[in-house]
C-alpha cells in the first residue's frame, strides 16, 4: 500500500500520515490510491511509544468532507499531539525509520495552538519556548510503515553549547563546528545518510551567536555524528536538494538572499539579490557523502 507522510508547518500543530486502501502495482492502475484510503495523525507517549490515530467521521464526529476541509480540527478532538511546527519529512530508504524536522516553537509551554489546544513540554517537544528546534525519529512496528504503532526517540536537538550549559545547549550530538537551528529541509541519499537544511536565525547574536548563516548539514543516522556541509549566502534559507544520477553533483536551492537588504548574492556589487540553485561538486570527481 501506498503511505505519506505530512508536517503541518504551525506552532502546536500535527503530523498526519495517509495510508492507500488499494496496492501499487508497477505498472498497474494507479488512480484510486490517493482516491480512497485512510488519514491519520500522530499521538506520542513520553514513553517512546507513539499510536497513528484514525481520522473518519466515527472517530472525529465530523463528515468526511469537513475532515478534509478542516483537518487540524479533526486532529484535535482526537486528542494528536501538538509539535513544534511539523515540516519536512524524510523516511531512510535502507531501514523502516523516518525523520521529521521541528523547526522551532516560541510558543511551546506558553500559550495554546491558533485552535486552542494545549502545548505542554515533554516528549518529542521537550524545551518551553523552543527557539532551537529538534529532529524527531521514529520506528514503525515491525517494520511496517502501516501499522498503527511506533516507537521514537530524538535524533538531534539543535541548539548553542558554546552560550548554554542547559538543553538549550543542545544534545550530545551538537559541538561548536556543527551547531545550527530551526531545521527545516530534510532529505535521504541512497547509502541512508541525512541531510538536514536550516531556515531559522541567523543575526549570529545572544542565543544564536556564533551559528553563522543558514547551513545544510550531513548526518549518519547509525553513530548520531553530524557535520556541515556548506553554509549559505546573508539573509537566505537553504531549502531543496537533488542529486545527479551518478551523485557526484548535488543540487542546492538557496531562496530569498538578502532578503533584509543585506547581500546581493549571487551576482556581487549592487546587483538585485536572486534566489538561485547552486551545484555542488568535490574536486576529485568522487561521489558526494
Amino acid at each position: 500500500r501506498i503511505v505519506i507522510y505530512m508536517g503541518d508547518d504551525e506552532r502546536g500543530e500535527f503530523l498526519y500520515r495517509y495510508v492507500s486502501d488499494g496496492y501499487y502495482a508497477e505498472g498497474g492502475d494507479t488512480d484510486d490510491l490517493m482516491e480512497n484510503g485512510t488519514l491519520y495523525t500522530a499521538r506520542f507517549f513520553p514513553d517512546g511509544t507513539g499510536k497513528w490515530l484514525a481520522l473518519t467521521p466515527e472517530t472525529a464526529g465530523m463528515d468526511q468532507a469537513s475532515i478534509c476541509m478542516f483537518t487540524r480540527m479533526a486532529a484535535s478532538k482526537v486528542g494528536a499531539t501538538t509539535m513544534d511546527r511539523p515540516e519536512w519529512i524524510a523516511a531512510n530508504p535502507l531501514k523502516a525509520e523516518v525523520y521529521c524536522a521541528l523547526t522551532n516553537n516560541k510558543n511551546r509551554g506558553i500559550k495554546p495552538n491558533a485552535g486552542g489546544d494545549a502545548t505542554p513540554v515533554g516528549g518529542p517537544n521537550p524545551r518551553e519556548a523552543n527557539k532551537y528546534g529538534q529532529i524527531v525519529r521514529w520506528w514503525p512496528s515491525n517494520g511496517d510503515h502501516t501499522a498503527n504503532t511506533f516507537t521514537w526517540d530524538l535524533y538531534v536537538m539543535a541548539g548553542n553549547p558554546t552560550v548554554h550549559e542547559d538543553a538549550d545547549g543542545g544534545s550530545y550530538n551538537v559541538n561548536e563546528g556543527n551547531m545550527f537551528n530551526s531545521p527545516d529541509g530534510l532529505s535521504f541519499d541512497d547509502k541512508g545518510l541525512l541531510w538536514i537544511q536550516t531556515d531559522g536565525n541567523y543575526s549570529n547574536e545572544k542565543d544564536f551567536a556564533g551559528q553563522g548563516n543558514n547551513q545544510m548539514l550531513i548526518g549518519d543516522p547509525a553513530t548520531g555524528e553530524i557535520r556541515r556541509f556548506l553554509v549559505g549566502p546573508k539573509e537566505a534559507e537553504i531549502t531543496g536538494i537533488a542529486w545527479a544520477a551518478d551523485r557526484r553533483t548535488v543540487f542546492v536551492g538557496v531562496q530569498h538572499p538578502g532578503e533584509r537588504g543585506d547581500s546581493h548574492w549571487p551576482d556581487g556589487g549592487d546587483r538585485t539579490p536572486r534566489s538561485a540553485i547552486v551545484a555542488v561538486r568535490r574536486d576529485d570527481g568522487a561521489v558526494i557523502g
